[in-house]
């Protein structure tokens, strides 16, 4: 079930210029974006700041039922990652639809499975209902085949300098293609919290996570984030 809220972080709600939507992807909690959230509220003057979980959240869920969620999840995503649209992303356009009103800038951040739902959600609002300018970034995100089409040129995928095994699963081209051989416009390494590692490093890219580098200045995983997609995209 697909679930999504305005974030109190939001700058603005009616008749905003820019509306930034978040997109969970598996096991993902409903604070998850809140820390990446308040940094996109420092750079984007009158946003909407929209969270969006194509899969559910994780919120409330142990044992037994957290171990269902998960089969559901994996179930989902395996299917999304394979096709090019989904009733999620029919369904997350349409909620899109209702908040952008009269914005001038659209702005889709998707983390892990997310990312997928993300790409495939700005391409259908371009050719559906003739979006222009969509932005898309895609953190931590597994690879999936992508048509070599202009809209890739707004599309940015983002990893870290620790291995995230989900970064490492699927690919770009589909080998023997003659349709699927596109890649993102822009692929970057950045630099986040070196302590997490494995499942905790793919986990905290949007969160405060605050560590120093080693020029000992103090650094934040949610501001390293949300400067570097304010830089590609200033949206001002």
């Amino acid at each position: 079930m697909i679930e999504t809220f305005v974030s109190s972080n939001s700058t603005c709600t009616i008749k905003c210029r820019t509306v930034v939507c978040f997109f969970g992807g598996v096991l993902t909690f409903r604070n998850n974006f809140e820390d990446a959230a308040s940094e996109i509220a420092k750079r984007y003057r009158k946003a909407k700041i929209v969270m969006i979980f194509p899969y559910g959240m994780a919120n409330g869920r142990t044992g037994s039922s957290l171990i269902r969620l998960l089969a559901r999840q994996l179930t989902q995503v395996g299917y999304d990652l394979h096709h090019d649209q989904s009733k999620r992303v029919t369904s997350v356009s349409q909620i899109i639809r209702e908040h952008v009103d009269v914005s001038d800038h659209l702005i889709l951040i998707g983390h892990s499975a997310g990312g997928v739902i993300a790409y495939r959600t700005g391409l259908y609002l371009e050719e559906k209902y003739g979006f222009q300018q969509v932005q898309v970034f895609a953190v931590g995100c597994p690879k999936f085949h992508l048509r070599d089409i202009p809209y890739n040129d707004r599309f940015t995928y983002i990893t870290g300098q620790n291995p995230d095994r989900i970064t490492q699963l699927g690919r770009w081209r589909k080998p023997g293609s003659r349709v699927y051989i596109g890649r993102p416009g822009h692929e970057i390494q950045m630099e986040f919290n070196p302590a997490h590692q494995g499942w905790k490093f793919h986990a905290a890219y949007f969160l405060k996570s605050n560590w120093t580098d080693s020029n000992q200045v103090f650094r934040t995983n949610s501001e390293n984030l949300v400067s570097k997609i304010h830089e590609l995209y200033s949206g001002t």
